[in-house]
């Protein structure tokens, strides 16, 4: 006999019904059977009384997992550390013998510029507080410009984890001026780190040039003027001193660099490397 349409909705409505009502659930707790318990505390009682049961400094014990932690922690510090390092000596490009310990602080004219270099990378974030500061490096071929600034970078990277670029001048050139880098968004991509990087070290600027052509004196006053705005180091590095280097540059871009109010570095004298001699000779 079939049912009606009514009694199909009643036996629906009671198979709802009979899944909304909760099931009574398993008691997973765990018990102890009479007497359990009682044996446990005597077996416990009986190797301790042994000898055989370790007695537990839970004390020393928390000393020695928040030492091990702490290590743990360090480990994992040192170790990014050591990445992020190697990454920012691969950017800045640094020749690896341009370090303090490859300078002689004995020599009269080194020693005090040495003096000067620690003292700027010891307040380098307080000068990017106070808009940048720039150091000015002039001399003669073999002098030692490249190296005093490449040892000042490399102290700034290992010390200090900030970033470097260290480029010759020509090369900045060549990158953007005459296509060295071809599309544009890789052009605009590398001016824009030169603007915005920890420290830039321009090296050879207008070297061996009574006067830079004016597209190029353009970017670079404009390039300064950036970092003053950003608070971002520079150090130029060059084989003018301050009067032939403003007429090479030209007002516009000498007065970008004046903005910072720079440390004038000279450095005169015989080359002081070894394996080209005095170049004048």
């Amino acid at each position: 006999m079939k049912k009606t349409a009514e009694e199909i909705a009643a036996d629906l409505n009671d198979i709802a019904r009979r899944r909304r009502r909760p099931r009574p659930q398993k008691d997973l707790s765990p018990t102890a059977k009479p007497g359990e318990t009682k044996q446990v505390l005597n077996r416990i009682q009986q190797l301790r009384a042994g000898g055989t049961l370790p007695s537990y400094d839970y004390l020393e014990l928390k000393r020695q997992y928040e030492q091990q932690a702490n290590q743990d922690v360090q480990q994992a510090q040192a170790q990014a550390k050591q990445r992020r390092t190697e990454r920012l000596l691969a950017q800045a490009d640094l020749n690896p013998e341009w370090v303090f310990a490859n300078m002689d602080r004995e020599d009269p004219v080194l020693g005090h510029h040495i003096d000067m270099a620690h003292h700027f990378i010891n307040a380098f974030d307080h000068w990017q507080e106070k808009g940048g500061a720039a150091i000015l490096i002039y001399g003669d071929f073999g002098t030692g410009k490249s190296t005093l600034a490449g040892s000042i970078a490399h102290d700034l990277i290992y010390q200090h984890q900030k970033s470097v670029i260290f480029q010759q001048w020509a090369s900045v050139v060549d990158r953007l001026f005459f296509g060295v880098i071809e599309d544009q968004e890789s052009r605009n991509l590398y001016r824009r780190a030169l603007e915005e990087v920890d420290l830039l070290i321009l090296d050879e600027v207008a070297a061996n040039r009574a006067r830079l052509a004016e597209s190029q004196s353009s970017f670079l006053g404009h390039l300064l003027r950036r970092r003053r705005n950003l608070g971002k180091s520079v150090i130029i590095i060059t084989n003018h001193d301050p009067q032939a280097l403003h007429r090479a540059v030209g007002d516009f871009c000498f007065e970008a660099i004046k903005a910072f109010h720079p440390v004038d570095v000279a450095l005169h004298g015989p080359s002081r490397r070894p394996d080209i001699g005095d170049y004048r000779s």
